[in-house]
């Protein structure tokens, strides 16, 4: 979906006309930021009020009072890295937003005051509390975007939030460091993003499987989701239900 916009922008830069620097999802794909769920059939854009013109078919323009905080990719005028995440949180359903807000965080492209700048920047504005939650919630440890957007859905559904990226050892050492962590019910939580092993595929299952009978003997439990499980809201529930992560 990020290539596909990516594209479409580059396609749509040549017929740009006026001061107006890239925003939304359009300054996300220059940033590298990660675009989850559909992407935009039209290139964001930020423009003057005064002078910004309209929008078209293939551009959406946002006209505001003051230009935000500006810079450069390429030699292209995009919204900075902060003031993109905080636009697409104010618009971006939650499981979107947040894996923007923690890559960010992770990648070290914007920092959290960085974030909270540029929230005070659209107070008011529609979404800004939306985009609050975002950053409040967003987690620079946070590895991947799966384990993002599977973040995102305990908080949708009030499952009590877990720590991250929490160390184990046993009499022998280093066991594993494992995604999520609930204290309270000894259960680990692993987001298995892969879809297949590729070459020596039978050697990577094995040397998994031991590192999971390790871990066993150290936790209580150990739960493992997919990309399908974490995109699919009720799919997700019933997979945390079943090891006893419910709602409070």
């Amino acid at each position: 979906m990020s290539e596909r916009h990516r594209y479409l922008v580059l396609g749509t830069l040549d017929v740009l006309r006026g001061p107006a620097v890239l925003s939304h999802e359009s300054a996300a794909v220059l940033h590298g930021l990660p675009i989850v769920g559909p992407a935009p059939q039209q290139v964001h854009v930020t423009s003057d009020a005064a002078r910004g013109g309209r929008s078209s078919a293939g551009i959406r323009r946002h006209r505001v009072q003051t230009i935000p905080s500006v810079t450069s990719v390429g030699g292209v005028l995009v919204t900075s890295v902060a003031r993109t995440v905080v636009d697409l949180a104010r618009g971006r359903p939650l499981a979107s937003a947040l894996p923007a807000a923690d890559h960010a965080l992770r990648t070290g492209a914007a920092t959290r005051e960085d974030l909270m700048v540029e929230l005070d920047q659209v107070n008011g504005a529609r979404g800004a509390r939306r985009a609050r939650a975002v950053v409040l919630a967003a987690d620079g440890r946070s590895e991947s975007v799966g384990e993002s957007v599977s973040r995102a859905r305990m908080m949708e559904l009030g499952l009590p939030l877990p720590e991250l990226q929490r160390e184990f050892r046993d009499a022998d050492g280093f066991v594993a460091r494992t995604d999520f962590w609930w204290e309270s019910l000894r259960l680990a939580g692993e987001f298995d993003g892969r879809t297949k092993y590729g070459a020596g595929g039978t050697e990577v299952l094995w040397r998994e499987k031991q590192r999971e009978d390790r871990l066993r003997l150290v936790v209580g439990g150990v739960v493992r989701w997919t990309w399908t499980d974490a995109w699919d809201v009720d799919r997700f529930r019933a997979v945390m239900a079943r090891v006893g992560v419910v709602a409070r």
